[in-house]
């Protein structure tokens, strides 16, 4: 009796392995390839642009490790305006913190 429940169990575990696989197959599960590793790095970099009465800017926001850089800040007081940071054309790791 015990051995008839155990092929039993057996058997439906078996049967639930097989259609899980299969399910997975249709979904189209599968290993990713190191280009579409690649593909899925490219939204990662965020652009935003802020401004007050006195100055304004635009900062980058690596998404993955949260980090923001300051590329652009251009100020004003009241005569003077001055251009204090233009990181414009720096790559996102070569601009300072």
């Amino acid at each position: 009796m015990e051995e008839k429940q155990y092929r039993e169990r057996i058997k439906f575990f078996l049967l639930g392995v097989i259609v899980v696989l299969g399910v997975l197959s249709l979904m189209g599960a599968r290993y990713l390839d190191q280009e579409e590793v690649v593909l899925l790095n490219v939204d990662r970099y965020r652009i935003a642009a802020w401004g007050d009465g006195n100055a304004h800017g635009a900062f980058v926001m690596d998404s993955i490790t949260g980090q923001t850089r300051i590329a652009y800040r251009y100020k004003e007081v009241g005569e003077a305006k001055s251009l204090e940071r233009n990181n414009l054309d720096l790559r996102f790791t070569e601009i300072p913190e």
